[in-house]
């Protein structure tokens, strides 16, 4: 009796997988492609200074594009936060915000407490990234070119591994 149990269990996690691979490859069509250069990007930050990626070359950057209508977005505070203050001095994370107008970002800012960059996004930078889902992560090696994309819910765990952060355990 357990054995049927157990092929049927073994079919639906096998299917679950399946279905989750194939959302995930829905999901990174269209992104621009590892190995890439990664398109210019000169976005002003809340405190108003302007952030330029070229400045960071040399360094592995996390672009975390999100936005604060966006659920899943809202979930992956405390994981930015803790890679925040885990990351070392050749990672630096530049989280974006889609949203058109700067006072609602800065007020969600300021509510939620967040501590880490917060840049605007504008128009032409989205598209020069092809965003169109949130969130959207691109991974920026030190070389300037893409190392890697994702789409949708990230963890601690799996950022802190793209973007090269050593530590504990997490």
């Amino acid at each position: 009796m357990a054995r049927p149990r157990l092929r049927r269990l073994a079919r639906d996690v096998a299917l679950v997988g399946a279905a989750l691979f194939a959302v995930t490859l829905w999901n990174r069509r269209g992104l621009l492609d590892a190995g890439e250069p990664a398109p210019p990007l000169r976005l002003p930050a809340l405190d108003g200074q302007v952030v330029d990626l070229a400045d960071l070359r040399g360094k592995t950057v996390l672009l975390h594009f999100w936005a604060t209508w966006c659920g899943v977005c809202r979930q992956e505070h405390g994981a930015l936060a803790a890679l925040e203050a885990e990351r070392g001095p050749d990672a630096v994370l530049l989280t974006i915000a889609a949203d058109d107008d700067p006072e609602v970002v800065r007020r969600y800012v300021r509510d939620e407490g967040l501590t880490y960059p917060v840049l605007l996004a504008d128009r032409a930078t989205l598209a020069a990234f092809k965003v169109s889902k949130f969130p959207t992560n691109y991974y920026v090696g030190p070389d300037g070119r893409l190392r890697g994309r994702d789409v949708g819910m990230s963890t601690r765990w799996g950022l802190r591994a793209r973007l090269g952060c050593a530590g504990g355990d997490g």
